[in-house]
């Protein structure tokens, strides 16, 4: 699913590029995310503007084979653990997520006009759910620094944070917002009843130690005292041994 995902996403850009239709007139116009044009019926925009790139320089190229092989490389690994239909779910799951809840704070600030392009959506999603997954194993960014798996998160959210300054935010919320729910499905708050579970187990966990707060430790017992035959722990060399009460 990987592959065909990683085919389709360069066939449909460089076919975009090749007649082109770039926005905000042509096809790539109605491919790409706007809020506005959402609400005006166009629906499939929070799916389709992460299956297209608009390629008009040279360095957006480099930047385009740089994510397809970003894509290729983790999206490979993280459909091994999904399967391949959980993948794609998850891929355009969440890459329609992060459009949607950034449609009421393009309204409320101004920028509903605004164009998206998704895959850098998706993969920050599907950063996160690596990173979660694979959490020990070892990353290298830009082919150079080493970072662990479950350091990758951070590391998301802070380049996030980089050009959310030097772009502003609002080009960054799709983007926000679809990690978040990475978050969420990772930890299982997408599915109601192992959500439920883990609440329950933390509930019992807040408990236990809210118990153990009355439990002390007080001198054993003497060799020679009969006065109980309740099952002792194992006493030091000279005859006595803690107690817990």
């Amino acid at each position: 699913m990987t592959t065909r995902l990683t085919v389709v996403i360069a066939a449909l850009s460089i076919l975009v590029a090749i007649t082109g239709n770039v926005y905000p007139g042509g096809l790539l116009g109605h491919l790409i995310f706007r809020p506005s044009s959402v609400l005006a019926g166009e629906l499939w925009q929070v799916v389709t503007y992460a299956l297209v790139v608009p390629l008009p320089s040279g360095g957006a190229i480099f930047s385009f084979l740089i994510s397809l092989w970003f894509l290729y490389s983790i999206g490979s690994q993280v459909e091994a653990v999904l399967g391949p239909r959980r993948f794609l779910g998850f891929y355009l799951g969440a890459s329609a997520l992060g459009a949607l809840a950034t449609i009421p704070f393009a309204y409320l600030f101004g920028f509903a006009s605004a164009p998206y392009t998704g895959l850098w959506v998706a993969l920050g999603a599907l950063t996160i759910l690596f990173a979660h997954h694979f959490a020990r194993q070892p990353v290298y960014l830009m082919f150079v620094l080493p970072v662990q798996g479950r350091q990758l998160t951070l590391v998301a959210f802070g380049i996030l944070a980089l050009f959310a300054i030097v772009d502003g935010p609002a080009r960054m919320l799709p983007a926000f917002f679809s990690m978040v729910a990475a978050l969420a499905f990772a930890n299982g708050l997408f599915r109601p009843r192992r959500a439920w579970l883990r609440f329950r187990a933390w509930r019992i966990e807040r408990e236990l130690k809210r118990r153990t707060r009355r439990f002390s430790v007080i001198e054993g017992e003497k060799k020679g005292d009969d006065r109980t035959n309740v099952a002792r722990p194992k006493r030091s060399d000279d005859g006595s041994g803690p107690w817990l009460h």
